[in-house]
Order: structure tokens, then sequence, then C-alpha cells
């Protein structure tokens, strides 16, 4: 045991003493702050939403070209209540129905929201100590236009007239960007087109609803004239999910969302740590110290703590991105801390968490018992190449397979899938979330505990053969035998 402990505290040490050691660990977090902040900042250059200056040619002379000036303001006050309301159920002493306080406004897109009243009830309504109400308006800043010359385009001149109003500036320098036709025929299942340079889906997808609801409006209105509330027409039935198999205060997306991050950072830590344990075994056996090894400890005790020291080292590296993580949620906000907290808590509770633990374990064992294996039969790192390169391949499929198993998590795939050996661990950290049948979870875990045992034995077996050789590393046929057992 003295000189497991030995082995595993000098491997551990020799590790986090690398130069590259901090960096390459660190460099995991900055690449997560990378992939969420980058889309963020390409997206916008300031915190004001880049306005779209679009006009209407309306052909039918149905009136499409009012309801789609006028929808913007209507989509604005729409998310401008829905955030008053929810201050109202939540901050408020009494919960005042502000759903109808509503003004008439001046022009055919009335009535609007009388905000200045709504703003005055929730300052007076408000909870002792509650921040005040700030309604925030995180759509996209739509401004429509006349369409001049347009409306008296033929459609044959239409695209060399719609690239020179593109060519020209409103009065306020923003170039007009959109250009929507609307065909005579549009009520009677003709097509509007948009001409547009502006490569926004949302506001693509905006058009599209606006008009939607417009048709939806004239054929519920010519069945029955007596119908004039548009709004009637914008209900939607809210459904609530509900795992019946979850505990009460479990956050089935949150919970779905931590299992995915713990079994890609087994594999990150498995290949990143394992790679290492790779390099120092080749590094050992070319510059002889493996001899001195083993006149001081079995080639089990050296294996065993080889093993050792890579677990201390991914768990250190946890360590540190936990740290990270803790010092990033407290730049972001209370918000965000509250976010991840909940998260947390629902993938890592009491019923789960010994489990987790044990399959990042088990998974940790086996890669690193397999790099081990190839760094005692390759004499350079040239030659653990050939071995190396298959090896990742294999290891790096279950990442290929993620969507497919999330999308059914209790499915034939993930079932499947979940009893391949050497990716029980990575499956099982994916799906526990999602609660599989105890017997998968009971075989599973035996599973893990019986390749985890079996690795471990295979690599002390193959380092004994192997790490005193100096031939070229085995063919398959060899891998294969000495895999089963074989002399």
């Amino acid at each position: 045991m003295r000189q497991i402990w030995l082995i595993a505290r000098q491997e551990f040490i020799k590790y986090v003493t690398r130069r590259g050691f901090l960096l390459s660990v660190l460099m995991f977090p900055l690449w997560i702050v990378i992939v969420v902040m980058v889309p963020k900042w390409t997206g916008t250059d300031s915190d004001v939403p880049r306005a779209h200056l679009f006009t209407v040619v309306d052909r039918s002379g149905g009136g499409y070209a009012e309801a789609l000036a006028c929808a913007p303001g209507e989509a604005a006050d729409r998310r401008w209540l829905e955030g008053a309301k929810h201050y109202a159920a939540t901050l408020t002493v009494h919960a005042p129905d502000i759903s109808k306080m509503a003004a008439k406004g001046e022009g055919a897109c009335a009535p609007a929201l009388d905000r200045p009243r709504i703003e005055a009830v929730l300052r007076a309504t408000k909870k002792p100590g509650a921040p005040a109400f700030v309604g925030l308006d995180d759509g996209p800043a739509l401004m429509p236009v006349a369409p001049g010359d347009l409306r008296d385009t033929p459609p044959n001149a239409f695209a060399a007239a719609a690239r020179r109003a593109f060519a020209v500036e409103s009065s306020g320098g923003v170039p007009l960007d959109t250009i929507i036709v609307i065909p005579k025929n549009f009520a009677e299942g003709g097509t509007a087109e948009i001409w547009t340079d502006n490569r926004d889906p949302e506001f693509r997808d905006f058009i599209r609803t606006v008009l939607t609801r417009e048709l939806r409006y004239r054929a519920v209105h010519a069945a029955a004239p007596e119908f004039a509330d548009r709004d009637a027409l914008d209900v939607s039935a809210p459904v609530h999910v509900e795992d019946p198999t979850a505990r009460p205060d479990a956050d089935f997306a949150s919970g779905q969302m931590i299992s995915i991050a713990l079994a890609v950072i087994l594999f990150v830590v498995s290949v990143m740590n394992s790679s290492v344990l790779l390099q120092g075994v080749i590094e050992e056996k070319s510059n002889r110290m493996a001899e001195v090894l083993l006149s001081c400890a079995t080639p089990r005790q050296i294996t065993t703590g080889k093993l050792a020291g890579v677990i201390t080292v991914a768990l250190f590296t946890l360590l540190i991105w936990g740290a990270t993580l803790l010092v990033m949620m407290l730049l972001a906000g209370a918000g965000q801390v509250a976010t991840v907290e909940g998260a947390l808590r629902a993938a890592a509770s009491l019923d789960t968490l010994p489990l987790l633990l044990l399959y990042f374990l088990g998974g940790l064992l086996i890669y690193g018992s397999l790099f081990l294996a190839i760094g005692s039969m390759a004499n350079s790192l040239a030659d653990a190449q050939s071995l190396l390169g298959p090896s990742m391949l294999i290891l790096m499929l279950p990442n290929l397979m993620i969507g497919g198993v999330m999308h059914a998590p209790n499915g034939p795939l993930a079932t499947w899938l979940t009893f391949v050996p050497v990716y029980t661990p990575f499956f099982m950290m994916l799906r526990l979330a999602s609660h599989p049948p105890a017997w998968q979870i009971w075989s599973a875990t035996l599973l893990i505990l019986a390749t985890t045992a079996f690795m471990i034995r295979w690599s002390g077996r193959v380092f004994a053969r192997h790490i005193l050789s100096t031939e070229r590393p085995p063919a398959l046929s060899g891998l294969l035998k000495g895999l089963l057992g074989r002399r």
C-alpha cells in the first residue's frame, strides 16, 4: 500500500507541476465563456437592438399594410404588458388586474396601453423593499415607412426598383432592409413576397405571424361579421409538463442540462488526463525509469498507483473548474447563481449523487486503463499514434450520439448504447436525470463495476508484459489475445 501511495503522489505532483497543466485546465471554462458570449457579441454592435426599416406594397387594397404598420407597436405592448403582469403577480401587495388598462390612442393603431397609469398602479401597490418596475422591450426595433414609388412599379421592373430602394438611406440614416409585397389575390391563397437582405429569422417569422393572424381574423370575420376582437385569436393553451417519477422539487430541464454537462466533462477530463498518463508511461519506458520503478514495486502496484494519481488529478481539475464557475456566477449576478444552484440540486440529489460519482470514477478508470495499456505497449509517441487514433475514434462516438439519446433517453437506442461496456458510464450519466427503469440502473451499475475491474486487471497484465519490451506495438490479433487473457 505504501508503494501505491508513493506512486500516486508522484504522479499527481508530476502532472500538476507541468507548465501546461494550469493553462490546459483553464482553457475549458474559457472555451465555455467564448461559446456563450461570442454569439452575443457578434449579434449586435451595441446594447440597442438593430432597427429594421421595412415598407409594405399592398396591391390587394385589403388593409394589410396598416396591420403590418401597427404590429410592431402591438408586439412591444404585449411584451411590456407581460413583464408588468409578472411584476404585479410577484412583487405587489394586492396583485392588481392591469390587463385591461388601455388608453384610446390616435390613429389607426389605437387602442394602446396606458403605460403611465399602469406604472403608477404598480408603484402604489408594490411590496415594501421590492425594486421599482422597469418595463423592458427587448424586441427588434421595427419601423415602417411609406412605400413611395414602389406601389406603382410594375412587377417586371420591381426587382430593379427594390435594389435602388435598398441603396437609399432614410432620413434617420437607417437603410431600408425589407419590402413586403402583398399580391392582389392574397386573401384567396396568393403568396406574399418578402424582398430583404435581412438575415434575421425572427424578423421574417414576425412578418409571417402578423400576416397569418390577419388572414385568420378576416376569415372569421367573413363567417361572423359581428366578430371584431382580434386579440381573441391569439389565445394559446397553457401546458405544464410533469414527470411522475421525479421528485417534487426536481427541475427536469435543469437536471438534464447538468447530466449532459457532466457526461461531456467526463469525456474531456478522461482524454486530457489519460493522454498525459500515456505520455508519462512512454517517457518512463524510453528513459529506463520503468526499470527503477519495477525494482521497488510490482507491476500491479505501479498501475494502481498511476490510476489513483489520474483520479486525483481529475478531481483536482474539477475543483478548479468549480471554483472558476463560482467566480463566474458571482460576477454574473444573483439570478445566474440561483439558476445554477437549482440545476445542481435537481441533478445531484442524495438519490443520484452517489451514482453520478460512481459512474464518473468508473469512466475515469476505464479510459485511464486503456491509455495506460497503450502507453506500455508503445516505445515512442509515434508508435502510440497507431493505437491512439482508433481508440480516440471509439471514445468520441458517444458525443455524436448525445442528440439521439437525449431525444428519447429511455428509448431503445439509449438502452442499447447503455449496455456497451466502455460507453456505460457516459450514457448513464446522460440518462440519470430522465429516471430510467430501476433494473437498468442496477444492471448498468454492476456492468460498470465489472468493466472497471476487468480493465484494471487487463491493463496490469499488458503493462507487466510490455513495459520492458523494445518491440513494436503488437498487431490487432495480439491485442485481442491480450484482451482475452491468452498468451
